[in-house]
Order: C-alpha cells, then structure tokens, then sequence
C-alpha cells in the first residue's frame, strides 16, 4: 500500500476529471507519484491537508466512525471577519450538533481562538465527521463569515509545513499512527515507500515528454 498527502489549494476540486472544466487536486500530483485515490473530499475553496491512498480499509475508516468504531478528530482553522472574543456566543454556537438528515445530528464540534489580527480572527474546529459542507454549515448558523478555511489535521496526522500545492510521502510511523487511531486491531499492511526523490521526478518527466 502507498500514500503520500497534499496541501490541497483553493480553486481546485477533490476529484479526477470535473465535466465543468474546473482544475482538479490531480493538476498538482507530481509526476512520479503514484495514481491514488482520494480520501474524502475537501470543497472546491478549502485548502489543507488531504490524504491519498490505494488502502481501501483505511479510507473508510477515516471517513466512516461506524466502519472503525472509533471517530477520528478533523481540525480546521477557519479565517472569520471581525474579531472573535473568547466568550463570544457564537463559540459555543459552533459546538452545538447540526441537523445532518430527518432525526440525525452530527456530534458535538470543539471550537476555540487560536489568533486574533486586526479584522479577523482565526479560529480552531474540531470535528470527528465529514458531513458535507459541514464546517461552513456550522459558520453559517453562527453567523460567522469565513474568509478562508483550511484543514490542518486528520487524525494524527498534521499538516505541518507542508507548502501550499505540494505534496509528500507518508512515512511507515505516520500509517501506523492512522491505524492505532483507525483501526486499533488491524495488523499494518505491506507498505510501499514513494520515491520523492529528484531522480525519479527526472525519470517521470521525461516518460511524459516522450509520450
């Protein structure tokens, strides 16, 4: 099995080919790097880290609480207009489950204020879903506006200092992180290192240019 993660731009979607015409996450996958999957999806303005991977069990543990029976944490730091104070209503606004189907409700998000600028705040969310939309949608009830959102961590795995439209193999450590958090009692499958290194990014281009 291989993965590797990107930080995912905006103005791209989380998908292979779009019929609108629209950029794709792909645009942005080097050449050497292998044909994977992505894990979920990250809407067409939201940046961040966004997972790649042929391990099918993984993926749905990530996306699926049911399927591993353990949820696992999503943060987000969203740019909000205006300055949010940490007794602010609207904090607690955002914690509150959110009607995700007839009798359904997400489970209860965490929110705080990680930086304060002088028209904006920046403000940590974490969730253990992927609904659709589902941070905007709480924003949306709490009458915040988002300038920018931006998923810094899935599980225990961060974005770190990743650059923005780059991306990077995973190490074996970072797999068996996802699996003690996804799937305690399943054994690491076989892993395949990705070669990042600038020989091979030569080798890929030239196939392509050869084509």
């Amino acid at each position: 099995m291989q993965y590797f993660m990107m930080n995912k731009p905006a103005g791209c979607i989380t998908a292979r080919t779009d019929d609108e015409g629209r950029q794709t996450v792909y645009a942005h996958v080097p050449a050497h790097f292998p044909a994977l999957g992505h894990v979920g999806r990250l809407d067409y303005n939201t940046e961040g880290l966004l997972l790649f991977t042929d391990d099918g069990r993984l993926s749905q543990a990530l996306l699926n609480k049911a399927f591993s029976g353990a949820p696992v944490e999503k943060v987000y730091h969203v740019k909000i207009k205006g300055i949010v104070e940490d007794g602010d209503a609207r904090l607690a606004r955002l914690e509150e489950p959110l009607k995700s189907g007839p009798g359904k409700t997400t489970e209860p998000a965490r929110a705080r204020v990680v930086e304060r600028r002088d028209k904006t705040s920046w403000i940590e969310l974490v969730i253990c879903e992927g609904r659709h939309r589902q941070v905007r949608k709480l924003c949306e009830r709490s009458g915040l506006q988002i300038r920018k959102l931006r998923r810094m961590r899935l599980g225990p795995l961060e974005l770190g200092e990743l650059r923005l439209r780059w991306c990077r193999p995973l190490e074996r450590a970072e797999v068996a992180a996802l699996y003690a958090a996804a799937l305690a009692d399943d054994a690491l499958p076989d892993f395949e290192a990705i070669d990042n290194s600038a020989e091979a990014y030569r080798r890929a281009r030239a196939a392509l240019a050869a084509d």
